[in-house]
């Protein structure tokens, strides 16, 4: 018996083996990577290639720093406030120029978009918390 069930696993492994390296190659070369990759499935490339590169950081940033000068100016954000935010927009600006002299990856691309969502998002919070405290 323990020989029958010796064989049948030996056979399920030789079996399962060309199954699973057919697959990883298959994901290698759909993605591009050279080394094998589980669960990464890439959206296909942009008809324009340069479209999804472009990184408009600095007209965002200088869209918040308005909207944080104009809550600074009807007394919804307090100076120490303000001052925070606009350190942030700046911190993005650097990192944006940073990445930018090499060509943005698809990393650095999602992060300055992260970063700048959430820049916005604060400013919008600090904002509606000064009306609130008013």
């Amino acid at each position: 018996m323990r020989v029958l069930a010796l064989g049948s696993l030996v056979l399920a492994l030789v079996a399962a083996t060309p199954a699973s390296a057919q697959l990883t190659r298959a994901m290698r070369d759909y993605s591009g990577a050279r080394a094998p990759i589980r669960g990464d499935i890439r959206l296909p490339a942009p008809v324009n290639p340069t479209l999804g590169r472009s990184v408009s950081v600095s007209r965002e940033v200088g869209a918040i720093r308005e909207q944080i000068d104009a809550g600074r100016e009807a007394g919804q954000l307090d100076r120490r406030e303000a001052r925070a935010l606009r350190r942030e927009g700046r911190r993005i600006e650097a990192a944006s120029a940073r990445y930018g002299r090499d060509g943005y990856s698809d990393a650095e691309i999602a992060m300055l978009r992260t970063r700048t969502e959430a820049l916005r998002s604060a400013t919008v919070a600090k904002r509606t918390q000064g009306l609130q405290g008013k």
